[in-house]
């Protein structure tokens, strides 16, 4: 892989996790400042958008790129412009129609569909923004397809920067003019609008920069002239079939904005209580794609090896880096999760200033152990080439979803959809792992993978529910301020964590390899080696 390549995709992987991080964490100020019933109604607004969204759009980044890069290799310079072109054409096309559905169908979707007029005004901004982000995608795909990440990587941060700027901006400023809900909820999602707006210009600022260069040096003149409309349909075969797998992931909250507004209607919740309580069970979300963002940061990077050593049949090393990456995905997101159900309470109140749907938080928590393992697992399988595979099972997974919706909410309320969340990534997850293990014949190691971290996670839990137990008595924290909440959720947060590093540690669970893997892991292997809890290994473990 050339260095240009290795740089980036660091310089992307960092502008990914840098966003995905931005895109959780302002949940918890804009809940503070428009209250739960809007983030109710901005959050069942929204799967609509992103459906239309990946049908106008998923596939065609990666189809661009792949094109680009054809063309490229070839010294096709005016073929590779041709493929931004005809892309361009297709998503400008395919934007206003998703556009026109949006938007002149919200009436019908607010009222008809989703039983619910105040989300109506969110739909339409919602609209606007999908002429921009098509355009800006195709951009993207093409600079990839050079090798050329910084646009991409650039244009990611600026559009969620502005994004969440003005969610944000226009939301505080909308409350104190004390505007009604619905309208408040409509200007948050004008921040998608602005977002796309604003990476667009980005990457074609790079774009005007790359053509000026491409004049001046005549790379523009060469290559064959390729028919536009040929080209067209050929980047439609190759990006519809991705874009159908990308619709699995969005169906889970469409499915929810369907049935979960509609069944707690049914158990005798107004239209306001009901926006509320959506509100209130969104609050989980910034917890669990933490745990998730930060546990795939670590194990995804395995997949491409994986990929690799399969290409080489060298199966010995497939099944070693296999139980490696579940390994690293169980020991972080497993004790995150069980840090998460214990201290739902004290972390509630520290992000949303009070501790409604605690409940549901401490449920959803156990989603994030099985989603990781299930994002793993499909990285894994469609590394050894087996990409419709992971889509099948989230298929099923969708529609374990929407059986557990309707049988846990009517008994649990809101936290039923919660426990629906868990199982249907349990489903996942277990079909994922299942067929990992017949396609590669890989063992599973139960003791190393699992029984070890569940038992550290164990020994940190217990110590960790004593210390809440015993904070929770002196300190009264369900009478206490925001503050004290805060601080008693984060010291707690960091004493389980020490104490679940030293159990990983003393247990043998981890390497010194895969502790490398973690961030300041060099710093904690001369810790730990100073405290005598490691000695260095003096084997390396086979890549």
């Amino acid at each position: 892989m050339s260095n240009k390549l290795v740089k980036g995709t660091v310089i992307l992987s960092v502008a990914t996790l840098f966003t995905k991080i931005i895109g959780s964490l302002f949940w918890a100020p804009f809940q503070n400042i428009a209250g739960d019933e809007t983030v109710g109604l901005y959050r069942i607004s929204f799967p609509f958008y992103t459906i239309l969204l990946m049908i106008a759009s998923a596939g065609i980044p990666i189809t661009v790129s792949k094109f680009v890069a054809e063309r490229l290799s070839n010294d096709d310079h005016a073929g590779a412009r041709r493929v931004l072109k005809a892309a361009s054409l297709i998503l400008s096309i395919s934007g206003l129609i998703a556009f026109s559905l949006l938007f002149f169908g919200s009436e019908f979707i607010a009222n008809v569909m989703l039983n619910n007029p105040d989300t109506e005004s969110s739909l339409k901004v919602l609209a606007c923004a999908i002429v921009f982000v098509p355009i800006m995608a195709v951009y993207r795909g093409y600079f990839q397809g050079h090798q050329q990440m910084m646009p991409t990587g650039v244009s990611q941060v600026v559009e969620q920067v502005v994004r969440v700027g003005t969610v944000i901006g226009l939301t505080y400023w909308m409350v104190q003019a004390n505007l009604p809900q619905e309208t408040v909820a409509a200007g948050a999602t004008s921040g998608a609008l602005t977002g796309a707006i604003a990476g667009l210009v980005v990457v074609m600022w790079y774009n005007s920069r790359d053509l000026k260069a491409a004049r001046r040096s005549g790379l523009n003149a060469t290559g064959a002239h390729e028919p536009l409309f040929p080209l067209a349909k050929k980047i439609l075969r190759y990006a519809i079939p991705i874009s159908l797998a990308s619709l699995v992931l969005p169906l889970i909250g469409l499915i929810d904005s369907f049935t979960v507004p509609r069944l707690l209607m049914a158990e005798g919740n107004t239209a306001s209580m009901t926006n509320t309580l959506f509100g209130i069970y969104s609050r989980g979300e910034p917890f669990v794609n933490v745990i998730s963002t930060f546990s795939s940061s670590l194990t995804l990077a395995l997949i491409p090896a994986i990929s690799a050593h399969v290409a080489k049949q060298e199966m010995a090393a497939v099944e070693h880096k296999t139980q490696q990456a579940w390994l690293m995905t169980t020991i972080i997101s497993l004790p995150s999760c069980v840090m998460l159900a214990i201290l739902a309470r004290p972390l509630n109140v520290m992000m949303y200033q009070d501790d409604a749907g605690t409940v549901t938080l401490s449920v959803l928590a156990f989603s994030a152990i099985f989603s990781t393992l299930a994002v793993t697992s499909s990285g894994i399988l469609q590394g050894l080439g087996h990409n419709k595979v992971p889509v099948r099972h989230l298929l099923i997974g969708a529609v374990c979803k929407v059986i557990g919706n309707f049988v846990f909410i009517p008994i649990m309320g809101i936290a039923g959809s919660a426990l629906a969340m868990v199982l249907a990534y349990l489903v996942v997850c277990a079909l994922n792992m299942w067929m990992v293990i017949r396609v590669t014949g890989v063992r599973l190691s139960l003791t190393r993978q699992f029984i070890k971290p569940g038992f550290s996670t164990l020994i940190m839990g217990i110590a960790l529910t004593g210390a809440y137990l015993f904070i929770n008595d002196t300190m009264d924290l369900e009478h206490a301020s925001r503050l004290t909440n805060t601080l008693a959720a984060l010291s707690l947060c960091v004493v389980a964590g020490v104490i679940y590093m030293i159990a990983l540690i003393v247990s043998k669970t981890i390497t010194e390899q895969e502790l490398r893997m973690f961030p300041m892991g060099t710093r904690l292997i001369r810790l730990f080696t100073k405290l005598k809890l490691m000695r260095p290994s003096k084997t390396d473990i086979p890549a």
